[in-house]
């Protein structure tokens, strides 16, 4: 998704709707590290976020693989969606981003998809891809702002930069 997509989306989105996948796009995180975010791994003054769990199937453990527990430098529009949710309704001692209509953290990710993702992608009359493209998108992002593959790597929770040459590959070799 371009920058123009990632606008159209956001602008859709109501709070804190919007502030979960304007984190989404510029975090790279996986969808289970989103939804697991705990307030206690946020650093803002750091300006770093610690991934140290990761939900699946409605169960909170260590994420995917041991490169996955790792430290991620906050993008300034990710720390901004902090900001905006720690200063809202919406604001929960435990968890960054909560279901709105319960007040409770996600169990699942799947509702996200079927009922914000998807509605927001169609009012935006942007064609349908899974809330995964996210993550993606943030990686195209950086590498083709001329970040580092080995620091872009890292941000995501990749051992190296193996997987960022296959997938994104395009975009550093026209860099």
């Amino acid at each position: 998704m371009n920058v123009q997509e990632i606008d159209q989306i956001l602008k859709v989105l109501a709070t804190p709707f919007r502030q979960f996948y304007q984190f989404a796009f510029y975090s790279g995180l996986r969808t289970g590290e989103l939804i697991a975010i705990r307030w206690r791994d946020v650093d803002l003054k750091r300006n770093c976020l610690n991934i140290r769990v990761n939900k699946t199937g409605g169960i909170e453990k260590e994420p995917k693989t041991k490169g996955s527990i790792r430290d991620i430098e906050l993008h300034n529009v990710a720390k901004s969606a902090l900001l905006e949710i720690l200063n809202s309704q919406y604001y929960h001692e435990h968890r960054v981003f909560i279901d709105p209509s319960t007040m409770l953290e996600y169990k699942y990710a799947d509702r996200l998809r079927k009922y914000v993702w998807k509605p927001a992608l169609e009012k935006a009359a942007i064609r349908y891809r899974s809330p995964y493209h996210t993550r993606h998108t943030y990686a195209s992002m950086m590498l083709s702002s001329g970040k580092n593959p080995m620091w872009v790597a890292k941000q995501m929770g990749h051992a190296d930069w193996g997987m960022l040459r296959k997938v994104y590959g395009r975009w550093i070799d026209n860099d």
